[in-house]
């Protein structure tokens, strides 16, 4: 009797360690798990912004819609067009070379700089400039970016935020659908604010082989919100600290935080080449931020080149206006044509 006593306690005891032990491992699993996937998510922690992340998403652009034909340019056909990014329906002007039956052409997506939303027009600003390119044989699209003209979506401040590089990379994907478009050869022209969207896209996609820049908004957040800061009247800081370095600090003072989304931080993953011009007297974008890119892009070896422009505006009007654009579409058939 006393055997079989000690048997059952045995049994019973034998019995509540392994439950124990069993219940104290599964509660180490579940408390310090050893390849959490949710803390291991790239986007985890990190701003919309982040190089990182913008590599992670789809981009798919969608079928160029042509919502209006309008008149031909020389030796190009005129519309305007519509392609979707993250749903929203985003117009843009678009011309198309003339060409032969099944002739391709490079593609170039034309960024436009800071407008006001509310005095933005589809069929007005740049229009030499993008007639330049047009007539030269490629298939060019200045795209309205969201909140712009009709553009579907919010206008969101192009320093910090990843919205019009967005727009740019689906606009892009969109083009490449075109029957005449040559879907391998893919540049990128911006001005001011589209230098700066222009870059950070180039840092993002390896899809873009030449890009250029005119009077961009290209240095590094270090260079443009602390050692330039009081020569660029837009992110003076004396006058206004935006949300984002109240939050996280200038650049010098948390590095961590702002390489992840600097373009700086990746320069060296720059697949194109990159071309650069900016006026001696720009009163709005200083010269030192396209010198500063191209002196940073030479230490990693990238392609660059910066072209001066002695008593130059902003937009490098006439007398600069002809000899810049030679240079940009000299430079655009080396590198998409040629």
């Amino acid at each position: 009797m006393v055997k079989k006593i000690i048997v059952v306690l045995v049994i019973v005891i034998l019995g509540a360690y392994l439950m124990t032990n069993r219940t104290n491992k599964l509660t180490d699993e579940i408390s310090t798990p050893k390849n959490n996937q949710v803390t291991e998510t790239l986007g985890e922690d990190l701003p919309e912004m982040a190089i990182e992340v913008m590599r992670q998403r789809d981009y798919p652009g969608s079928k160029i819609i042509i919502e209006e034909t309008l008149g031909s340019g020389v030796n190009y056909e005129r519309y305007i067009a519509s392609y979707i990014s993250e749903g929203n329906k985003i117009y843009g002007l678009l011309t198309i070379p003339e060409g032969e039956r099944g002739q391709k052409f490079p593609i170039i997506a034309f960024i436009h700089g800071y407008i006001a939303p509310s005095e933005y027009k589809t069929t007005e600003r740049y229009v030499a400039y993008q007639d330049g390119l047009a007539r030269n044989g490629f298939i060019t699209f200045k795209i309205d970016l969201r909140g712009h003209g009709k553009s579907e979506g919010e206008a969101v401040n192009s320093h910090f935020s990843d919205k019009y590089v967005v727009d740019t990379i689906n606009a892009i994907n969109s083009l490449k659908m075109l029957e005449k478009a040559n879907a391998d050869r893919v540049g990128i022209w911006g001005h001011s604010n589209g230098g700066e969207i222009g870059l950070r896209t180039m840092t993002v996609t390896n899809d873009v082989d030449a890009g250029v820049f005119w009077a961009g908004v290209v240095g590094s957040f270090e260079g443009m919100l602390e050692t330039y800061n009081s020569k660029i009247p837009f992110l003076n800081l004396e006058r206004n600290i935006p949300e984002i370095v109240k939050i996280n600090g200038k650049p010098s003072e948390n590095p961590e935080f702002w390489q992840k989304i600097d373009p700086y931080a990746y320069l060296v993953d720059i697949k194109g080449a990159i071309q650069l011009h900016h006026g001696t007297r720009d009163v709005s974008v200083p010269m030192e931020l396209s010198r500063l890119l191209r002196d940073e892009m030479v230490k990693v070896g990238g392609d660059i080149e910066l072209y001066e422009y002695e008593g130059a505006d902003h937009n490098l009007s006439a007398p600069a206006f002809s000899l810049a654009m030679d240079r940009t579409i000299e430079f655009f058939r080396q590198n998409l044509v040629n």
